[in-house]
């Protein structure tokens, strides 16, 4: 991989971070739902979401 694509490869990967994010908690647990997934349905990805979400805010509350 050169150095080009790599960059190109990350800048993607960003795309697709800051999509999810924007995301409401529902509709990025319906994308992630597939069968057989860990947690077994969307509502829980969805409350996994939200937690994970308002770790996020709490840990950048504590460094500002």
């Amino acid at each position: 991989m050169t150095r080009e694509q790599a960059i190109r490869a990350a800048a993607a990967l960003l795309d697709a971070v800051a999509e999810r994010a924007a995301r409401r908690p529902r509709e990025a647990a319906e994308a992630a739902w597939y069968p057989g997934h860990r947690l077994g349905s969307v509502e829980a990805i969805e409350a996994e979401i939200i937690r994970r979400r308002e770790a996020d805010v709490c840990l950048a509350e504590a460094a500002a």
